[in-house]
């Protein structure tokens, strides 16, 4: 088995000579050889043990701990939290909130210890009934590939052996370790799978292990693989200042075990925390597949999918509605949306003047910026008389942002359109004094 660690710490260069590793020990016999192990190879070894406030004796585990690190010059580190509570608190379950209690501790150790790596004991037969558990639940390739060996900072160099071989070790070195009773408690699914169901497979197969690991390495291989394509493919993505933008046929033509992963890739970026489930990642692809250019679907962690006609875009938060009017006047600068309108006297150039960034009007006092309003509508120069919501429609102008788009009214009258120009009824002639209006991207 020792043979085994030290292949599997190679293979994936999971630890270096001088590194400090912290080691998650429970007292149990996983820990407590993964502990001995790494301490005998020569490792600069650290314990860090937590009392979850489950089990009545779990104070007396993290003290066996504590004392058998004493004895042999091994720096320990004790954490406690009360888990039923804070589970209540935050509508967990048990085993959900005492894993999130208990890697935030040894996140924060290692950090405080200076250790470089985290050392958890997760054995080959943690591993099938990881992936017996996911079988049972319905689960994606990630989830067949089974507990990585490696992920970030996370080390598991027990991966490969089983706990068969852990026992003999722990006989072999005259280790002492402490049994958590709720082990046995079969009411638990994956204590159900280790006692009642993997004992039953083995019988069958008593090499089973080692096929599942062969399985869950192929599969694994397989998962990097797409991850790898995934993330090319998601260079493609352009900011958009609140979120992500990508071209909806491009993902809506994908192989589907691309295009989901690019999803929830692009998801990822604008919050680590949200994973979709695969309906969510379906209800984002017919987006993309729609015929609806302004279609929209709400995501988990206040997410937002949404069609801008040809791409795609995901946004964070809540989306901006409709300003609240503004008057403008020469000499004045406003802010409406990300442009600044700027209002200043001139003398009305000869040549085509009317430009979408720089228009000029007449005089108008009393000019009011305000959005859009129904039965809105605009005559430009050299076209025919439209409402403003088929301009912006015929324009491709995004759903999301044409309440964004400023109306310079005069009198209830539309003189002229930011992004589109004036008028033709409020247009000066050249060489008269006039307004000219420019418009700027607000700088970041």
């Amino acid at each position: 088995m020792t043979e085994s660690v030290r292949a599997l710490v190679r293979e994936h260069q999971m630890l270096t000579p001088g590194e400090r590793v912290l080691v998650a020990v429970s007292g149990g016999g996983d820990s407590m050889c993964l502990l001995h192990l790494l301490w005998r190879e020569g490792y600069q070894v650290e314990a860090a043990t937590y009392d979850h406030g489950i089990r009545p004796q779990s104070a007396q585990d993290a003290a066996f701990v504590e004392t058998w690190c004493r004895e042999r010059d091994i720096p320990c580190h004790v954490g406690r939290g009360d888990v039923p509570r804070w589970a209540e608190e935050h509508r967990l379950g048990l085993e959900e909130a005492a894993r999130a209690l208990r890697y935030a501790f040894l996140r924060d150790t290692a950090q405080a210890a200076g250790a470089v790596k985290i050392a958890t004991a997760h054995n080959a037969d943690d591993n099938a009934e990881t992936l017996l558990l996911h079988l049972l639940r319905g689960s994606g390739l990630n989830g067949l590939g089974g507990i990585p060996p490696v992920r970030g900072n996370l080390i598991r160099p027990l991966l490969t052996a089983s706990r068969a071989e852990i026992d003999a070790y722990l006989e072999r070195w005259d280790i002492p370790h402490v049994e958590d009773s709720t082990n046995a408690d079969t009411t638990y699914r994956r204590n159900y799978l280790r006692h009642e169901v993997l004992p039953l497979l083995k019988a069958q197969n008593p090499n089973l292990l080692e096929g599942l690991s062969r399985t869950m390495r192929g599969l694994r291989q397989d998962s990097d693989y797409l991850e790898q394509q995934t993330a090319a493919l998601a260079e493609n993505a352009a900011s958009t200042g609140s979120g992500l933008s990508y071209p909806a046929g491009e993902l809506a033509n994908l192989h589907h075990a691309l295009a989901n992963r690019v999803v929830q890739h692009l998801v990822a970026q604008l919050d680590p925390d949200v994973v979709l489930t695969a309906a969510q990642r379906e209800a984002v692809l017919a987006l993309c597949r729609s015929d609806d250019p302004s279609g929209r679907y709400s995501l988990p962690g206040g997410l937002t999918a949404r069609r801008e006609y040809d791409r795609l875009v995901l946004t964070k938060g809540t989306e901006n509605g409709p300003f609240a009017p503004v008057p403008l006047s020469p000499g004045e600068r406003v802010t409406v949306g990300d442009r600044v309108l700027e209002c200043q006297w001139a003398v009305c150039p000869e040549g085509k003047f009317n430009q979408p960034g720089e228009f000029y009007l007449v005089p108008c006092p009393g000019l009011v910026l305000r959005p859009r309003r129904i039965g809105d509508a605009i005559t430009l120069p050299a076209r025919d008389r439209k409402t403003v919501k088929k301009l912006l429609i015929d324009s491709k102008v995004p759903r999301a942002v044409r309440d964004q788009i400023a109306v310079f009214d005069v009198g209830g009258q539309v003189a002229a359109l930011d992004g589109f120009g004036a008028d033709r009824a409020f247009l000066p002639k050249p060489g008269e004094k006039c307004w000219k209006i420019s418009a700027l991207v607000v700088p970041e």
